[in-house]
């Protein structure tokens, strides 16, 4: 995919002022994975989006609320002694990190598409979340993003990051995915 300099180094930019809000989005995320020897999506999702688990969508989340669940949530409190300061900061850091990536979910049913998404803006980094609620191999063309085919098994999840760039885009079921020619920088 070939960028401007100009759209470029806006993205990078912005991505290295994310990076620098972040204590380590890197170990953020792979603590995310393996928090407690079981990682955190279990109970919140793949990407902290809820994936339809019992913990719950807790993108952006904060430090205060991130230790105010370790102390009054039972099943968050079992991680009490499994994490350390630097563990919590690390972690709360990549929610709040998070909080910055526009979400697009697709999920399939062997029938039929439900897709959620939150509004996009040119040069953000957009999470897919690619559910298979059917019971044979899916294959999801991106090729109209620039990216890959991506295939997924039957009750799997895949996870697919976007550098956004304005315009309009096909779903897999056809609807459409606008991407504003606004650049957003948040931290």
């Amino acid at each position: 995919m070939k960028t401007a300099p100009l759209t470029y180094a806006l993205w990078l930019s912005c991505l290295i002022g994310s990076l620098a809000f972040a204590e380590d989005p890197t170990v953020g995320r792979e603590l995310y994975k393996v928090a407690g020897g079981y990682g955190c999506g279990v109970c919140h999702g793949p990407v902290a989006n809820g994936g339809g688990q019992a913990g719950g969508p807790i993108r952006g989340a904060t430090r205060e609320q991130f230790d105010k669940a370790l102390a009054e949530q039972p099943t968050m409190k079992l991680l009490v002694n499994a994490l350390d300061e630097q563990n919590l900061s690390d972690l709360s850091s990549y929610l709040m990190l998070l909080a910055d990536m526009p979400l697009v979910e697709l999920t399939f049913d062997d029938v039929s598409w439900t897709i959620t998404q939150a509004p996009i803006n040119q040069d953000q980094i957009v999470q897919f979340v690619l559910f298979n609620d059917g019971f044979s191999d899916l294959q999801v063309d991106l090729t109209g993003f620039g990216l890959d085919e991506v295939t997924i098994a039957p009750m799997d999840t895949a996870i697919v990051e976007w550098v956004a760039v304005a315009g309009s885009y096909f779903l897999p079921d056809d609807s459409l995915l606008v991407v504003s020619d606004q650049a957003v920088c948040v931290h």
